[in-house]
């Protein structure tokens, strides 16, 4: 049976010249229903190849461009062939986050076990018990050919264990993001025992941070891992061991490595201190080091970076609110130029950005800048850019290197004089958080493409007070590029409401609950791409709750959904009134905390009535979790309700 239905076809160049870095060029052409498939070439008496006829592998090649959703919405069941060749397909990346039951049980109809090589496993908030399906339609031991596999926010012990220790020889690449869960010995103890098996060369572990920290883990003595990458401090004794017993590790990346147990400070014995702090062994494997949450501390990477001879890739970060003391003493030897210089002599790429706060008045921004300008970093061709604020210095190297950004009022700001390197200089930021007051006017001010391009996640602090504002965001983001926004605004205006017309192609929307009831249902069903929705209730005013009724019409195509209600009923109306889109939804309601404030007295008495108010509470929600009509899954955590629909 022939493609008809098909509309992918092929020039002939492109097959006779087919490499995979090649695009393909795709033409739509409509075929009518028994018209046979016939397309013209340049060439007398020569046919178009369309999917009728292409070779498998080419087929294969198509399919290793499109995600898992694209092949079996788009292709499956288009004809026969194509069926058959999407049976025998065996390299799916299967990924299961934020994913509707419907389509997961289709994934599962469909794609055999082993023809999966890469899969995310999801247990969070909007897949409420997926794992746990998961496991029952599939059995582990026939992942055979699984290559790369991710864990994210399993909580349950026992399925973990379940998973690791079906992990066969093939895998490649392992990730687990949980940083909520402290797991059990049992589950450190075979994730150390997989972590050194022969077979496995990436490891990134985002796991509750005392874990990594904890300097009693014990690592196997014997590891094959290519790449490490940790989520959280690394004791220095764990780091000592990683390399140590890691001899193929070529790339590390933590927040920082932690050496307060060996490290004495300068006020101390200097004999001391250079007993204490011993040297690092094996260190002349690693070529990449990224310390990505590091502390502004100068002496030691005067200590640890010297250290890795062959170390040709180095990333600092320390990105704080600017708003915030740093919990950490400043280091200004962070701005001197020189210093660095002695630490990075044989990098040939270093990516930096730290934020110092201010203790001085006297401080010169020009000293500390030209000492970024000398013939090491001309010749290293590593820009530094310095933004000074009220009371705080950002130093980067160009381009910034970090996805997010802060967007303030700056004193001063030394920009690179090479306009392209300008241009590219914020190409990695694609989450920027603007402090409204430090835009006004902007829009006059600067021409050209705006400053932050790539930019897809907004967040707006602070006031709208003047029309002009959102020309001025306008000047610094392309708002068609905008696809989440957060806003928690006490009092809503005109402004924004005409803002949110701006943003065409938005997809998620974070806002209070005093914002939604201002807008016009008008605004929201303009926006027809919107299919996430987080409301938010602010502190001071906790039992503001949405009106469901007005909200379920101005939202009937939602897919994902976290919203504050005050009983059941309003549960079940969204629900009723929203299936046929609804994936996802969060019922988060309000809790009895304040309640009986002044009633100091009988403590006890009120801690034994606030545990059978929990009880009772939870009770209810779990019968009428059981009695809702619609297939879920569901779980309760502090009194509010998660949901995964069909």
């Amino acid at each position: 049976m022939g493609c008809k239905q098909c509309r992918f076809f092929l020039f002939k160049h492109h097959i006779n010249n087919y490499t995979p870095s090649n695009p393909i060029e795709q033409n739509i052409v409509s075929v009518k229903r028994n018209e046979p498939s016939t397309i013209s070439s340049n060439e007398p008496g020569k046919k178009l190849p369309t999917l009728d006829n292409l070779p498998v592998e080419l087929i294969y090649y198509i399919f290793d461009q499109l995600d898992t959703y694209t092949i079996l919405t788009s292709i499956y069941n288009v004809c026969t062939r194509l069926n058959s060749i999407i049976y025998t397909y065996d390299r799916f990346n299967l990924n299961l986050k934020t994913i509707s039951m419907n389509y997961f049980h289709r994934i599962c109809s469909i794609i055999r076990p082993e023809q999966i090589i890469s899969l995310t496993l999801s247990d969070r908030n909007d897949n409420i018990g997926l794992v746990e399906i998961f496991l029952k339609k599939f059995h582990w031991e026939s992942l055979k050919r699984l290559q790369s596999l991710t864990l994210v926010n399993i909580d349950d012990n026992e399925q973990m264990i379940k998973i690791l220790l079906s992990i066969t020889n093939q895998l490649q690449i392992l990730s687990i993001e949980n940083t909520n869960e402290y797991y059990n010995d049992a589950v450190m103890d075979i994730l150390m025992s997989i972590i050194g098996k022969e077979f496995l060369h990436t490891l990134s572990l985002n796991i509750e941070r005392n874990r990594i920290l904890n300097p009693l883990l014990i690592w196997p003595r014997e590891c094959f891992l290519y790449e490490i990458k940790l989520v959280g401090l690394c004791h220095i004794s764990l780091f000592r061991n990683i390399l140590r017993y890691s001899f193929n590790l070529k790339i590390f990346q933590a927040y920082d490595i932690d050496l307060d147990d060996e490290w004495i400070d300068e006020d101390e014995d200097e004999e001391i201190e250079q007993s204490q702090m011993l040297p690092l062994s094996h260190t002349s494997n690693l070529i990449s080091l990224s310390l990505v949450n590091a502390r502004n501390e100068m002496d030691r990477l005067e200590w640890l970076i010297p250290q890795f001879t062959e170390l040709k890739y180095f990333k600092y970060l320390n990105v704080y609110d600017f708003h915030i003391e740093t919990i950490y003493e400043n280091d200004y030897s962070l701005l001197d130029g020189e210093c660095w210089e002695k630490i990075l002599c044989n990098c040939n790429q270093f990516e930096f950005i730290s934020t110092i706060h201010l203790n001085s008045d006297t401080w010169n921004i020009h000293h500390y800048l030209a000492s970024f300008r000398t013939k090491f970093w001309q010749d290293k061709n590593w820009n530094i850019v310095l933004e000074q604020y009220n009371k705080t210095v950002l130093i980067y190297s160009l381009p910034y290197i970090h996805n997010t950004y802060y967007y303030d009022r700056t004193i001063f700001v030394s920009i690179p004089h090479n306009p392209l390197l300008l241009n590219q200089s914020m190409e990695n930021v694609t989450k920027l958080r603007i402090n409204l007051t430090a835009v006004n006017n902007l829009g006059k001010q600067i021409v050209g493409r705006p400053r932050f391009s790539h930019v897809s996640h907004l967040i707006l602090d602070g006031q709208w007070r003047t029309v002009e504002l959102a020309n001025s965001i306008a000047s610094l983001v392309c708002l068609s590029n905008i696809i989440k926004l957060i806003r928690l605004e006490r009092v809503p205006t005109f402004i924004f409401q005409s803002f949110i017309y701006d943003l065409t192609n938005l997809q998620s929307l974070t806002l209070t609950t005093f914002v939604l009831d201002s807008m016009n249902a008008a605004v929201f069903q303009y926006l027809q791409c919107l299919h996430s929705l987080n409301i938010v209730q602010l502190h001071d005013n906790y039992r503001h709750f949405v009106n469901v009724e007005p909200f379920c019409t101005m939202f009937p195509q939602i897919k994902h959904l976290d919203i504050p209600v005050d009983n059941l009923d309003s549960c079940q109306y969204v629900i009723d009134r929203l299936e046929e889109f609804l994936i996802s939804v969060i019922f988060r309601f309000p809790n009895n905390v304040d309640e009986d404030e002044d009633d100091d007295d009988d403590d006890d008495n009120d801690e034994d009535d606030e545990n059978d108010n929990h009880k009772n509470k939870s009770t209810e929600l779990i019968e009428w979790a059981q009695n809702i009509r619609q297939y879920h899954q569901y779980r309760i955590n502090d009194g509010d309700m998660y949901l995964w629909l069909q």
